[in-house]
């Protein structure tokens, strides 16, 4: 209870600039054209007896006859597209270097109300939610591929060029994803998700790379009880959770030290056979943030912000480099 009251004290200090800071779904999109051209626009899937949306973003110079890869950006806990997108950068991003991005919205935590930060936030059924709950009955997996196949019919993409990243929640759901939809993704990447599918066994090994911050408070690095603006919980050590996805992939459950210094320590858990590795950049005292956004969190929220990171471009870096 004294954390629960703690954070709605806090959550009342910061008001309206908490919610858009994590990012709402409010944002307003027109319908996608046809044919496809440069913009923003939402797209609506139906799915499990519920109407999803999701928000895509068409690159400058966009060309449906040369169909240019896809990223699928999954927004944390209680945040939204808008917010992946544009506080993320992954608009600004695949702009830039000529990609799609589809960032879908999650459903709240009691799907059939009105979403909202603190009483009803909307998230993802990663594995992390209590059986049994309303939310957790609904197949976020099985969303995820209607949307790609209706996306496909509107906005071609390179279907041999799918890549998957999230924040948090949204991190979480990626593992899923890379867990249980490994045949429609090359690569996956994530900013401070758990691995909370037990006994993950992807159809195919993917290529991963893990961005974590060693001070995060929300998913401590040790593991144990955290404070969430929901309520605590408990986790495992980090370690054991990337052991978990590293033996998923056919690597080795122990890393080799690729690199440390001031800022980061980059480990790489080993292929066994020559395949696709598990890559970690854990970040030198900063916290739950996602590297390089626009828009911070307080950090008494989510820990320092220390990073000089851009997350997203070495996101993208490594999705690039995974179909080379």
């Amino acid at each position: 209870m004294f954390h629960r009251r703690r954070w709605l004290v806090i959550l009342l200090v910061t008001g309206v600039a908490g919610w858009l800071l994590w990012g709402g779904n409010d944002f307003q999109a027109a319908e996608i054209p046809f044919p496809p051209i440069a913009g923003e626009f939402e797209i609506e899937t139906e799915s499990d007896g519920y109407t999803r949306t999701a928000l895509v973003h068409i690159p400058k110079n966009y060309n449906a006859k040369t169909p240019p890869p896809l990223v699928i950006a999954m927004h944390g806990a209680g945040g939204g597209a808008e917010s992946i997108l544009h506080h993320d950068n992954w608009a600004k991003l695949a702009d830039e270097k000529g990609f799609v991005v589809v960032a879908p919205n999650g459903l709240p935590a009691r799907p059939r109300l009105p979403s909202n930060f603190l009483a009803n936030p909307p998230l993802w059924n990663s594995g992390q939610l209590r059986e049994g709950s309303p939310r957790s009955k609904i197949d976020d997996v099985a969303y995820i591929r209607l949307l790609l196949d209706d996306l496909a019919k509107k906005v071609p993409f390179d279907k041999k060029r799918v890549f998957a990243t999230g924040h948090s929640n949204g991190g979480g759901m990626t593992f899923r994803l890379g867990a249980e939809m490994a045949d429609r993704l090359v690569a996956i990447g994530t900013v401070a998700g758990m691995v909370a599918v037990e006994d993950p066994k992807p159809t195919k090994p993917l290529p991963t790379l893990f961005i974590f911050g060693m001070a995060d408070p929300v998913l401590p690095i040790e593991g144990g009880e955290s404070s969430l603006p929901w309520g605590t919980r408990t986790t495992p050590p980090v370690a054991d959770l990337m052991k978990n996805w590293a033996q998923a992939i056919n690597c080795e459950t122990e890393p080799t030290i690729v690199s440390d210094d001031d800022e980061i320590k980059k480990v790489r858990y080993r292929s066994k056979k020559n395949g696709p590795e598990l890559t970690i950049l854990y970040l030198h005292g900063h916290g739950h943030q996602w590297p390089g956004a626009t828009r911070n969190l307080p950090p008494r929220l989510i820990g320092p912000i220390t990073s000089k990171l851009d997350a997203t471009a070495e996101l993208w870096k490594f999705f690039e480099n995974s179909t080379k």
